[in-house]
């Protein structure tokens, strides 16, 4: 999973079902940081810290991350 000095530079944003977040966007679920690729159907595409793939149904309720304005 993606720690917190990945996201230093991102801010938390409220929660939203997934469908609604921008593709390659850091998230915070319910099973820690991820990194959102794309929806794909009723499935999204996620990677963990590892790299390993994790599909969290596109109605799945995260909170997205906006990068920092400079």
């Amino acid at each position: 999973m993606l720690s917190e000095i990945d996201l230093k530079d991102w801010d938390e944003q409220p929660s939203k079902p997934l469908y609604d977040v921008p593709k390659e966007t850091p998230i915070k679920t319910h099973v820690g940081l991820l990194w959102f690729k794309h929806v794909d159907g009723m499935y999204s595409l996620c990677y963990d810290a590892d790299g390993k793939t994790v599909h969290l149904a596109a109605w799945s309720t995260v909170n997205p991350f906006k990068r920092k304005d400079k």
